[in-house]
C-alpha cells in the first residue's frame, strides 16, 4: 500500500465532514456543490436548473449553530494560573512557531473540531534544514523552540493502534500537508502535497516525509519518494510514545452538527421548490385563442410577439378569446407546512448539544441536574478537548525546558457552565416557540422547562385557560 491510503473510517467519515464544512460556510459553498446539495429535477435542461438554482437561498441554521457553540465554549475567561516563568509565558504566548497564542490556538482548533468532532494537535521541535534535531544551546542561539501543530481531520488519513505492554497505543499517524514550492516561480508557487508519518517501532518514535516523485518515467511517476527516518529528542533521549494528540477522542466521532446540517440542506432543497412553484404560479401568463391567420407575422413567417403594457393600443381579431393562465398553486401550502416542521426540527437539533437526556415528569431539582453541562454532547466535548489541550501545552514547554512541575500547575479548561444561563434560556425560548407552532403543550413545558408536578402544571394552564376567557380542558 502507498503511504498515501487512507484509513477505513477516514473513507467513511470525511464525505460527512464536508457536508457539515459546507453547511458552515454558507450559501456559497452549497450552491457550488450544485445538484449535490440540490437534485437536478427531471427534464429540466442546465438552464433552466441554473435559474432553479438561483431562485432559492439557503438559511444558515448550521453555520449559526456552530458559532453559538463555540461562543459558549469561550463565553468564561480561561483561568490563568499565577507564578508561572517568563519562559513558560512566552511559550504560552506563542505555542505553534507562527505567533499564536494559547487562547487563540485553542478558539481555532475548537472551532474546527466543532464541525468535524475530530482532529489532532502535534507536539514538535524547530529543526536544521539537515532535518536533525539540534542541543539546547545551539536551539537557544538559533530561536528555535518545541511548538504545536494543528492537524484537522481531513489532514489525518491513516492510522494504527497496537498494544504495547498491555496498552492500546498509537503507533503509526500519516499526515497529509501542503506547502508551496518557489523553486520555479518564486511570485506564483506551486501548491503541493507530502505525507509525514509518525511511528512507533521497538518503543522509538520516528518521523518521516514523503514526496511524490515528479518523472515522465511511467515506471517511476505517481511514487513517493521517502525523506530521511528522523528520531526527535527530548532532553537528549528519544520519545516512546507518538506525541500526537487526538481529540475530542482517539478516533472519529460523529460531529454533533451532522443531523443539523442534513436537515438543513432537506430544508434548502424544500425552499427551492417552494421559490419555483411561486415562480410559476405567481407569474401569470396571458393567452389568446384566434385563427392565426388573422395574426400579424415577421417576414420569416413567424407570428409576431404581441407587446403588453397601458401605453400600447391592441388590434385583437373580433372573434379571439383572451386570459391569463394563473396556476391554482396547489402543493404549495404542503411545501410551505413541510420548511415550517423542519425549521421547529432544526431548532430542536441545534438544542441538542446541551441537552443532558430525557427529563420526563421531574422535580424542579432534577431537571436542573439533567440539564447540567456534565451531562451534556457540549459539556463532555469541552472536558475532552480540555484534557488533550492541557496535556499538548505541557509536553511543548517541558520540551522547552520547564520543570515538570512548573508545567503540572498549568491546566486549559474551556467553559462548562451552561445550567441557568445561556443554555436554559436557549432551551425555554425554542420550547416557548414549539409552544406557538402546537407542536408543545403548555402543559408539556411547565414539567420539563419549570420543574412542576403534573397535576400543579394542569392547574396552572387551567387558571391560564380561564383568564383567557377558553372553556376548561376536557380529562
Amino acid at each position: 500500500m502507498a503511504v498515501n491510503s487512507t484509513h477505513s473510517e477516514y473513507d467513511e467519515y470525511s464525505p460527512l465532514w464536508k457536508v457539515v464544512r459546507d453547511c458552515v460556510k454558507g450559501e456559497p459553498a452549497i450552491k457550488a456543490g450544485g445538484a449535490d446539495y440540490l437534485p437536478k429535477p427531471t427534464g429540466k435542461g442546465d438552464a433552466s436548473y441554473k435559474r432553479y438554482l438561483d431562485r432559492t437561498h439557503f438559511s444558515n441554521f448550521t453555520g449559526r449553530t456552530a458559532e453559538g457553540l463555540h461562543g459558549n465554549l469561550f463565553s468564561r475567561e480561561a483561568e490563568r494560573p499565577e507564578g508561572i516563568s517568563e519562559r513558560f509565558r512566552d511559550f504560552l504566548e506563542n505555542v505553534d512557531n507562527a505567533g499564536a497564542s494559547v487562547g487563540r490556538f485553542t478558539r481555532e482548533l475548537a472551532w474546527d473540531v466543532l464541525q468535524t468532532g475530530w482532529g489532532g494537535i502535534l507536539a514538535d521541535y524547530s529543526r536544521l534544514p539537515d532535518g536533525q534535531t539540534i542541543d539546547v544551546a545551539t536551539a537557544s542561539r538559533l530561536r528555535l523552540t518545541a511548538y504545536l501543530k494543528w492537524y484537522a481531520a481531513e489532514n489525518i488519513i491513516n492510522w494504527r493502534y497496537d498494544t504495547v505492554d498491555e496498552r492500546r497505543t498509537l503507533s503509526l499517524v500519516v499526515l497529509q500537508e501542503t506547502f508551496e514550492d518557489t523553486s520555479k516561480d518564486e511570485f506564483a508557487p506551486s501548491i503541493k502535497t507530502r505525507y509525514r508519518v509518525l511511528r512507533l517501532a521497538g518503543g522509538v518514535y520516528t518521523q518521516q516525509e514523503y514526496e511524490r516523485i515528479e518523472s515522465r518515467d511511467r515506471n517511476v511517476k505517481g511514487e513517493f519518494f521517502p525523506g530521511p527516518v528522523i528520531t526527535p529528542q527530548m532532553g537528549g533521549e528519544p520519545f516512546d510514545y507518538i506525541p500526537f494528540f487526538l481529540c475530542p477522542s482517539n478516533t472519529p466521532e460523529k460531529s454533533m452538527l451532522i443531523d443539523l446540517a442534513y436537515e438543513n440542506i432537506g430544508h434548502y432543497q424544500k425552499s427551492a421548490d417552494l421559490e419555483n412553484a411561486l415562480h410559476y404560479s405567481g407569474t401569470p401568463t396571458p393567452w389568446m385563442s384566434v385563427d392565426s391567420n388573422a395574426l400579424d407575422r415577421n417576414p420569416d413567417g413567424t407570428l409576431k410577439d404581441i407587446p403588453l403594457g397601458g401605453e400600447v393600443m391592441l388590434h385583437i381579431p373580433p372573434d379571439a378569446k383572451l386570459g391569463f393562465l394563473e396556476p391554482s398553486g396547489q402543493g404549495i401550502a404542503h411545501i410551505q407546512r413541510a420548511i415550517e416542521a423542519s425549521e421547529i426540527r432544526m431548532k430542536v437539533l441545534g438544542a441538542k448539544p446541551f441537552d443532558g437526556g430525557p427529563k420526563g415528569v421531574e422535580s424542579g431539582k432534577a431537571a436542573s441536574i439533567h440539564s447540567a453541562a456534565a451531562n451534556s454532547v457540549l459539556g463532555a466535548f469541552a472536558v475532552n478537548m480540555g484534557e488533550v489541550i492541557t496535556n499538548a501545552v505541557r509536553l511543548g514547554a517541558r520540551w522547552n525546558g520547564i520543570t515538570d512541575a512548573e508545567a503540572e500547575k498549568w491546566n486549559f479548561n474551556l467553559n462548562t457552565i451552561y445550567d441557568g444561563d445561556i443554555a436554559k434560556v436557549e432551551e425555554k425560548r425554542l420550547a416557548l416557540e414549539m409552544i406557538d407552532d402546537g407542536v408543545m403543550s403548555r402543559v408539556k413545558f411547565l414539567i420539563d422547562y419549570m420543574g412542576m408536578e403534573e397535576a400543579d402544571a394542569k392547574a396552572e394552564v387551567e387558571r391560564i385557560r380561564e383568564e383567557e376567557g377558553y372553556p376548561a380542558l376536557e380529562e
